[in-house]
């Protein structure tokens, strides 16, 4: 009997041992390969040419054993009910607009999502075995996606097409609940009335072109705002999202968090493009805050001339003092010091201060 499936369930059944378990049937040699080129023993993803010279065998002649043993598990798909896995695996690409990257699929047909690795590997050995599927290879536009019907590949193709003109046109980022309105509405114009939340989702998953930030904003991805890569973007973006002045140390960090490369961004680096880019305030000793939350650059002694003139150029010392703090992280014995330059301020009773 086959189980009934409700979007968004998971696949029941152990993938991974039903895989392994799978393997047992294949000679050790036949074993072997499969494991190698596909990954399954955390090692990489291993060439004809290298399987070849540790068996001292042609890289032929690997293609061969691969197939043959290819072969040998598709004979015995029936024998471990792997027919189930494929109608689970049709039904999820329907509910997802008709096409299903790698990273999501996954997410559906494992329960244990501890090594991400070695699921994507083992998804990808499964589809193999599986003739009715088809899939489309990574490219400029789009990551690597399963489908079945050419249907869902055309009206992703279409949708994306309308999103990148969208954005082109309006040069404006959007918020995720708008960018589904904008996708329904589109794929309507092409006669398309069905369109499930999980079907833009699976677009926006495989596709290269429409990008979210880490403000949860969509865009272009040639966009700095929505694909940042340089560090004084990354950083403009980090304070954004954190709304509030911080060290720029604690930038650093926040920065390798939110993007994950094999070089770590370095603290010095950040600092010294904090220094010269003028969205960055500094507001204390290493300490930035954007200009666009209110914050003027230039010294203490700047910050208080401004404060007076706008306050028609006289000011008692505790609002100076409150209105400063707000605009610099500096001690109250500093902007009282700075008070004492002669040469701006005229001190009068009741410690009011006038700009000269």
């Amino acid at each position: 009997m086959k189980k009934e499936l409700k979007g968004g369930e998971k696949f029941s059944v152990d993938l991974k041992k039903l895989t392994f378990d799978m393997l047992k049937i294949l000679s050790e040699r036949q074993r072997n390969v499969i494991v190698k080129r596909y990954n399954l023993d955390g090692g990489g993803v291993q060439t004809l040419d290298k399987i070849g010279r540790e068996y001292e065998i042609t890289r032929e002649r690997v293609r061969q054993i691969e197939t043959e043993s290819i072969g040998k598990l598709k004979e015995n798909i029936g024998r471990f009910e792997l027919d189930r896995v494929f109608d689970f695996v049709k039904k999820i690409i329907e509910e997802n607009g008709g096409l299903i990257g790698e990273e999501r699929l996954a997410h559906y047909l494992f329960v244990d999502e501890t090594d991400k690795i070695l699921n994507k590997q083992i998804l990808v050995l499964v589809l193999d075995l599986d003739d009715a599927i088809q899939k489309s290879k990574e490219d400029p536009s789009h990551k690597k996606f399963y489908f079945y019907e050419t249907s869902g590949v055309d009206t992703f193709e279409k949708t994306l097409e309308i999103l990148e003109e969208y954005f082109k046109d309006s040069r404006k980022s959007i918020d995720f609940d708008s960018l589904v309105d904008l996708a329904r509405e589109s794929v309507k114009k092409e006669g398309v009335n069905e369109f499930s939340h999980n079907s833009i989702r699976s677009y926006l998953d495989v596709n290269k072109i429409i990008l979210e930030n880490i403000l949860g904003e969509w865009g272009h991805h040639k966009w700095p705002h929505i694909n940042p890569k340089s560090v004084k973007d990354k950083a403009y973006l980090t304070l954004k999202k954190e709304n509030r002045p911080m060290h720029f140390t604690e930038i650093t960090g926040k920065i390798n968090d939110f993007w994950l490369s094999k070089k770590s961004t370095n603290s010095q680096t950040v600092h010294n493009e904090l220094i010269k880019d003028g969205r960055f305030v500094l507001i204390g000793r290493g300490i930035y805050a954007l200009k666009e939350w209110g914050y003027r650059p230039g010294v203490v002694l700047d910050v208080i001339i401004d404060i007076i003139k706008e306050q028609g150029g006289t000011m008692s010392q505790e609002d100076i003092v409150e209105e400063v703090m707000k605009k610099r992280q500096v001690k109250r014995n500093t902007v009282i010091l700075n008070l004492q330059n002669k040469k701006y301020f005229e001190k009068l009773p009741n410690k009011i201060y006038r700009l000269k």
